[in-house]
């Protein structure tokens, strides 16, 4: 999950890195027309993350086509997990707030960041649903964006 801001950028580009820097995975995002909160998804054929590594993740708007150093781009770190067996017994939860609930209480913040949202999208009447993603962001001091609409995912 990235904020993105208006702008008049046509593209994004989502790069992922391995700790030594070497490129992972690159792809094109288009943005013309979107700001607001998109989930960013890797596709099925990408290389898959190995457990227990840390990859940084770059996204930056291409403004008038092209990439430069003055670029607006954020950037964060993840890690891919083997999870317990409690956890991975809680990510079957059929109860997606739960799932949501039980990601978050482990630690798993990107998983339980897609779930709530992906509830937030289909429930946006649901008071419940609000209070925890309202919740969740303010805990990150992402209180902010917590009534940013939420557009459409990546693929």
């Amino acid at each position: 999950m990235v904020y993105l801001p208006p702008s008049n950028a046509e593209e994004a580009v989502f790069s992922l890195k391995n700790e030594t820097g070497n490129t992972q995975y690159q792809m094109t995002i288009p943005v013309a027309g979107k700001a607001g909160v998109i989930a960013v998804k890797l596709p099925a054929d990408a290389p898959a993350l190995e457990v227990g590594k840390n990859y940084q993740w770059f996204l930056a708007l291409k403004v008038d086509g092209t990439l430069s150093p003055s670029t607006p781009y954020v950037d964060g770190w993840i890690e891919r997990i083997q999870p317990t067996a409690e956890l991975a017994t809680a990510m079957q939860q059929e109860d997606a707030l739960k799932r949501a609930t039980a990601l978050g209480k482990n630690g798993v913040w990107y998983d339980c960041v897609a779930t709530m949202a992906g509830l937030h999208t289909t429930q946006p009447k649901n008071v419940t649903v609000i209070k925890q993603w309202q919740e969740l962001l303010s805990s990150v001091s992402l209180k902010d964006i917590a009534t940013v609409p939420l557009v459409a995912s990546t693929n």
